[in-house]
């Protein structure tokens, strides 16, 4: 007798990493339950043997129905930026709280829980002492307080069945518009650093965080906080550049941008009455005024025999080609 591939439900999938978790789940043989909201845009499922639904995850009955007949969930949906602290509460505390309620209640013991959150949670880390899951957070933006907000509400919960959390730091690839900008200029021979503190950073490709993802969900003795990082643990600013000169097929050339010019060029926007970049916001300044986001991935390889497949230098040279298809270059 054939056995019914599991159902796995997915939030945030149609977006950048969620739409490679779903791939992933896909190519493993699983379904998935997809959902959306009313103004998704369903580009990267287009055509996907995926269950969509409508769900309003500030709906705990919503939640509920969701997740009826489901044995796991990723939860990758959230708020990576927004006005003010209650914005990012709302859109990344809130929801877990009620599917964490709803799977409680429709879930049996063996059903299995995977936060996507982010290295923002625990906060900086530096190529001499890279973030690791053991230590305490020390979240510096209101995006990584409520991503560790949220983490602590799945950990906290009174539950039976297994909870886990990928805290991924900065991730780009194919799909992925974030790092547009940054290979855009490269392939015009220039990129840019910002600041003068930041000594150093991890780098994930997204397909490699999905495989990550699925990695967690097949090894059932996988719990609690996993960091991710690519088969280099953090890059220094002249090996980001380097990566990116492979990529493009030539010398690209860096450009300094000390951080009290960012401060004016914020405070110029707020004068104008512009809305504020994702540069140029607060947190965003936060991020860049610091000594450096690099995460050691190594329990993950331990634990579930995860190795990235991409490096940086791969990588983008991957997200390029995919920006060209697209025509977004």
């Amino acid at each position: 007798m054939t056995s019914v591939p599991s159902l796995v439900a997915l939030t945030g999938g149609s977006g950048f990493l969620g739409s490679h978790i779903a791939d992933a789940l896909l190519a493993a043989g699983h379904r998935v339950r997809v959902a959306v909201r009313t103004t998704s845009n369903l580009q990267w499922l287009a055509d996907k043997a995926v269950e969509t639904v409508v769900v309003d995850l500030a709906d705990t009955d919503a939640c509920v129905e969701f997740l009826r007949g489901t044995s796991s969930l990723v939860h990758c949906a959230g708020v990576v930026s927004g006005p003010n602290e209650n914005s990012y509460q709302r859109g990344n505390v809130l929801p877990t709280v009620n599917l964490v309620s709803a799977a409680k209640k429709v879930w049996q013991d063996d059903a299995t829980f995977i936060l996507i959150s982010s290295l923002a949670a625990h906060g900086p880390g530096s190529l001499d002492k890279p973030a690791l899951e053991d230590d305490p957070c020390r979240p510096i933006t209101a995006y990584g307080r409520s991503k560790r907000d949220a983490e602590k509400v799945l950990l906290e919960a009174e539950v039976e069945y297994r909870r886990v959390i990928l805290r991924p730091p900065s991730l780009y690839g194919p799909r992925d518009r974030e790092f547009l900008p940054l290979l855009k200029a490269a392939t015009m021979g220039w990129t840019v650093r910002l600041g003068n503190r930041m000594t150093g950073l991890s780098l994930v490709d997204g397909r490699d965080a999905a495989a990550a993802t699925l990695a967690l969900l097949k090894t059932a003795t996988a719990s609690g906080i996993y960091f991710i990082s690519d088969r280099q643990l953090g890059y220094t600013w002249r090996e980001v550049q380097t990566a990116l000169g492979t990529a493009v097929g030539r010398t690209v050339r860096r450009v300094d941008v000390p951080l009290g010019a960012l401060r004016v060029a914020a405070g110029l926007t707020g004068l104008l009455g512009r809305e504020a970049s994702l540069l140029l916001n607060p947190d965003r300044m936060r991020d860049i005024d610091t000594e450096g986001w690099v995460c050691d991935g190594s329990r993950l390889t331990r634990d579930t025999g995860f190795v990235a497949r991409h490096t940086a230098a791969s990588g983008f040279t991957d997200t390029l080609a995919f920006y060209r298809k697209q025509g977004w270059l």
